[in-house]
């Protein structure tokens, strides 16, 4: 052990070290042991807490955070724990979520199926927005003419009638 594991931390410290509730802690904990993970005990019984259990522990909030079910999380912070007894891990070993490929394709799906969705919704607003502006702007013209031509038709008739007035028209 080097000199960061030779000293241990009791609950109430890892607790507040994680930002949680200490009955959360021991909570996780006895799931952890559950699982097959093994903390170190002092003469009374409790848990004492090294850098190991402090990463453990960070990775398994990570994953509940992350909306990770509770027996998933746990699954996989053991076993990351299992192989670190055997051999050094690479970060991106660590950081491993272990799902099977049925779990993975269905995830695939949901996330391609989620894209596809927003992306045809994006569209279908862009698209929508866009006729209302070219209907807006050809109702504008249409009306334009319209009153244009009535306009037009309104001094025809005006011109028209002051010509054939009856006591005009033998003159």
């Amino acid at each position: 052990m080097d000199n960061t594991e030779s000293y241990g931390y009791f609950a109430k410290d890892v607790a507040l070290n994680l930002d949680i509730n200490s009955n959360t802690l021991r909570r996780w904990a006895i799931e952890l042991e559950k699982h097959g993970y093994s903390f170190e005990r002092n003469d009374n019984n409790h848990r004492i807490y090294y850098e190991r259990d402090f990463k453990t522990l960070r990775e398994l909030k990570k994953l509940i955070a992350k909306d990770v079910p509770l027996e998933n999380a746990l699954n996989a912070v053991v076993s990351m724990d299992s192989d670190s007894k055997n051999a050094v891990q690479t970060p991106s070993v660590h950081d491993e979520i272990r799902v099977s490929k049925s779990e993975l394709t269905d995830l695939i799906h949901k996330t391609v199926k989620q894209a596809v969705e927003e992306e045809r919704e994006a569209m279908l607003k862009a698209f929508e927005h866009k006729i209302n502006d070219v209907v807006e702007q050809r109702d504008r013209v249409l009306t334009t003419q319209l009153q244009n031509a009535l306009e037009e038709r309104r001094l025809e008739i005006a011109a028209a009638t002051e010509e054939k007035k009856w006591w005009k028209f033998w003159k």
